[in-house]
């Protein structure tokens, strides 16, 4: 018995993170976060120069102060010199002793083609978890500008920490150690250097993760993947600097081949941090989109491996499946009559049932539904009444859910919507036609 349970689990198990995959693979697809990636990347390119700029001008009364961090950062332009030389920005920033209109005007500028990134970025986010926000369009506006100065101080903190670290690298006690051990110490400073970077990828991912949706997803949640999404761009940046020789690149096609491999692993990056987000939602919603994609179920009829994929996946949604919502029938007992109210909408899970506008069935138009069919979603919709009397033919198993609780399932996805929409343009051109034959 306990076998028999572990693998009734098991395969509880797997046909739950089948579905979860499926729907975050299908939500990325429909919600085009392929080309918010790009737009992600694109936003990338116009952000960074100005980005660096707000940077270096926050660290600019700091600079004046402690000179010294004037060569850290002169270190580090060069390091970026070959992809965009700010050295004549750095050196008119440290001449400047006057604010001028044109200075006011230039900031605001550079401040708004700064937020380019973060825009887009919160766009992509929104299009994810736009079904279940509430969130008003000025906030993401102003999450936006927030967003732009937070990244700012962050990385502005971490050039001031980074100097104090080589400072202290500097005394006498570090010095003697690191002439002792220059091999272990040049190696461990780089893989410190790549730790950071990473690091603070993970910590903005986590913080994007939970302010951007407007939905509140656990923070728990969030760490998860966040690291998930690091982790994954870590393995990927590795293999492609592992198999591709940039300096044969730079050779051939100059350092324009720098600037399109980093481009590259930005738009890797945003195509994995926008799934991770996608499946944040599913975790976040799984229910609700569990009983969406039920009531899109193709029928048995429908051709194409994505139809067969759909059905297998969710034909038996036992995750939504409770006692208090499971009904059983027996061959011939009736369901629901002709003109009752129509409190609950019902999905076949096994089983046929039958349809009939009269009773008696030798009069009456009967038809019949099999697994994987909707009884009363229509009537639900349009706050009318059963127009059939339902039996089971055989044996049954259905799960039922309550008018308001289907009416939140089309109210929350679009797709699901749609799926009615064709439903009661069908059932309206039936009752017309029944109604022409009537006068006929």
């Amino acid at each position: 018995m306990k076998s028999d349970n572990d693998n009734f689990n098991a395969k509880k198990l797997l046909t739950r993170f089948g579905q979860f995959l499926y729907l975050s693979i299908s939500n990325f697809t429909k919600n085009s976060l392929w080309e918010s990636a790009s737009a992600c990347a694109f936003g990338f390119i116009f952000s960074f120069i100005p980005v660096t700029l707000i940077i270096f001008t926050v660290l600019v009364g700091i600079i004046q102060v402690y000179p010294s961090i004037y060569n850290f950062i002169i270190n580090f332009a060069s390091e970026i010199e070959t992809i965009v030389n700010i050295m004549p920005l750095l050196n008119r920033l440290m001449e400047m002793r006057s604010v001028k209109s044109f200075n006011i005007f230039l900031a605001v500028w550079v401040i708004w083609m700064a937020r380019k990134l973060f825009n887009s970025i919160i766009i992509s986010v929104n299009k994810v978890f736009r079904s279940q926000s509430k969130r008003k369009s000025w906030f993401n506006q102003l999450l936006t500008f927030i967003s732009e100065f937070a990244a700012t101080l962050i990385v502005a903190l971490i050039i001031i920490v980074a100097f104090a670290f080589t400072r202290i690298l500097n005394l006498p006690l570090f010095q003697t150690i690191l002439s002792n051990f220059p091999l272990l110490f040049r190696q461990s400073s780089h893989n410190i250097g790549i730790f950071i970077l990473y690091f603070v990828l993970f910590f903005c991912t986590v913080i994007a993760y939970r302010m951007i949706p407007g939905t509140k997803p656990r923070w728990k949640r969030c760490i998860f993947y966040a690291a998930l999404c690091t982790i994954i761009f870590f393995v990927l940046s590795y293999f492609i600097n592992l198999f591709m020789n940039v300096t044969n690149y730079n050779t051939i096609y100059g350092t324009i081949s720098s600037l399109v491999l980093l481009m590259m692993k930005v738009y890797l990056f945003f195509v994995i941090f926008l799934f991770c987000a996608q499946m944040i939602f599913v975790s976040q919603f799984f229910d609700t989109l569990l009983r969406s994609e039920i009531y899109q179920l193709p029928t048995s009829e429908s051709k194409g491996w994505g139809n067969y994929l759909r059905r297998f996946l969710f034909i038996n949604p036992s995750q939504i499946q409770s006692e208090e919502n499971t009904v059983s029938l027996k061959a011939g007992d009736i369901l629901f009559r002709k003109g009752d109210k129509v409190d609950f909408v019902y999905y076949i899970k096994s089983g046929t049932i039958e349809e009939c506008q009269d009773e008696q069935k030798e009069k009456a138009e009967c038809s019949l539904f099999s697994k994987g069919s909707f009884l009363g979603d229509v009537q639900c919709i349009l706050n009318e009444g059963y127009n059939a009397t339902s039996r089971a033919v055989t044996d049954c198993e259905l799960i039922s859910f309550r008018a308001e609780e289907f009416m939140q399932i089309i109210e929350k996805s679009h797709h699901a919507a749609r799926k009615a929409i064709s439903k009661i343009s069908e059932y309206t051109e039936g009752a017309y036609a029944g109604e022409d034959e009537g006068e006929i």
